[in-house]
């Protein structure tokens, strides 16, 4: 008998756990891995997909079953313990009760809750694929009755409450469940899921970049006057080397538009309209608005009505992939360092904070990108080939220019 009790604790404790981990294994588990799982096929990821897909059904069949280890785990463990604890503690009925109840509560917390629970977060998605089979055999057992309870429970929603638990909708994969992938893929040791985590972080960051982040500011921005000759038109497609040029009226708060190098090379200057947007739209609401415009560049208007910038589709691309080199760039972008003279050699296209980040300098940051922007904002001025300026802790011997930026120099930190 007593033999008989014992077991059944024990099997009552072990089934606790079971349900209590399984439970939260299937809450707190990675849908995305779950998802992709699914997609490759076998038959653990048929059962996991009956599981995701019928949740109120899991969780009533871990609810429903945990209820009836608990009731085992009750009465088995009452009846072990009501005569040893009849000699240590007296005949008082009240007492015993008391005693049964802590000692049996401290149980069932560590072992049949805490402990698993813990043990099933360490790796829940382990843990479901491989338990999903032999659960399945209890979900099937169970189904009539956890059909009947969720019925139940259903309608009694509904008549006192007035809610159909049907029509809620559910939620489907979450940018939590994202998240949580990419850093799980992040510490992959294969370099190449590394740079795809890497990517995908980014994307799912980019609702939060503003367009005032990825612009090209106004001190930067390669222009014209719409009242510029033909032959100055093409030596600024020439020296900036870029598809378009902004077109505008009087003065850069005016823009009128942008002119393609197609038009030019058609012995045309037609100016074609630009999209308007304010500098604090997101990213990812422009991304949008070039899509269904089939646009690739826009305005930037800040708080005043003035231009605060030009950002183009390749703009928001380098927020996902990083820098984007044309068939020009790879000339264009200059980067050398001399450690015996401590002299440094850089295109002006390179950014601040691409600079700021690899060679460990404190160039400080304002309303420019570049290095260029930042020698012009603060020089004020376009400064001459072969010019010497110091610029806070920093000497520029200024290399290359054109009629619009500088387009290359030489820099020494002046003091440490």
């Amino acid at each position: 008998m007593v033999t008989t009790s014992f077991t059944l604790l024990l099997l009552a404790i072990l089934g606790s756990a079971l349900f209590s981990g399984i439970e939260l294994a299937f809450v707190t588990a990675n849908k995305i891995q779950l998802e992709i799982q699914k997609q490759k096929g076998g038959v653990t990821a048929r059962a996991l997909s009956v599981f995701f897909g019928n949740p109120t059904q899991f969780l009533g069949t871990t609810l429903i079953g945990n209820t009836v280890m608990l009731v085992i785990y009750g009465t088995q463990f009452d009846r072990l313990l009501n005569e040893p604890l009849a000699q240590i503690i007296g005949t008082s009925e009240a007492l015993q009760i008391l005693v049964t109840t802590l000692v049996s509560t401290v149980v069932i917390l560590i072992v049949g809750e805490f402990a698993p629970k813990n043990l099933f977060r360490i790796n829940p998605n382990g843990i479901l694929n491989v338990l999903a089979l032999p659960f399945m055999a209890i979900y099937l057992l169970l189904f009539p009755f956890v059909r009947f309870t969720v019925w139940v429970s259903d309608n009694l929603l509904k008549v006192f409450f007035g809610i159909d638990y049907h029509k809620v909708p559910q939620p489907t994969l979450s940018r939590i469940d994202l998240q949580h992938y990419v850093r799980m893929s992040d510490q992959n040791p294969d370099e190449r899921k590394k740079v795809d985590a890497m990517l995908f972080e980014r994307a799912l960051e980019l609702p939060k970049v503003k367009v005032r982040e990825c612009m090209v500011p106004r001190l930067e921005i390669a222009a014209i006057d719409q009242d510029d000759s033909m032959e100055d038109i093409i030596q600024t497609f020439i020296e900036t080397k870029h598809s378009k040029l902004i077109v505008y009226k009087n003065s850069i708060d005016e823009v009128a538009g942008y002119i393609h190098h197609q038009d030019i090379l058609k012995n045309t200057r037609k100016i074609w309209p630009i999209i308007t947007v304010p500098e604090a739209m997101p990213a990812t609401d422009l991304l949008n608005v070039f899509i269904k415009e089939n646009k690739s560049i826009a305005w930037v208007k800040d708080e005043f009505g003035g231009t605060a910038g030009i950002v183009t589709l390749e703009d928001i691309m380098e927020e996902i992939f990083g820098e984007i080199q044309d068939e020009y760039d790879d000339d264009e972008f200059v980067e050398k360092y001399n450690p015996e003279t401590g002299e440094y050699e850089f295109s002006a296209r390179l950014e601040i904070d691409y600079l700021n980040e690899k060679y460990q300098l404190n160039l400080p940051e304002g309303d420019y990108e570049t290095l260029s922007g930042y020698i012009i904002t603060r020089h004020e001025d376009i400064p001459d080939a072969g010019e010497v300026i110091y610029i806070d802790d920093y000497a520029f011997t200024i290399t290359e220019v054109s009629n619009t930026t500088v387009k290359s120099v030489k820099m020494k930190v002046t003091e440490e």
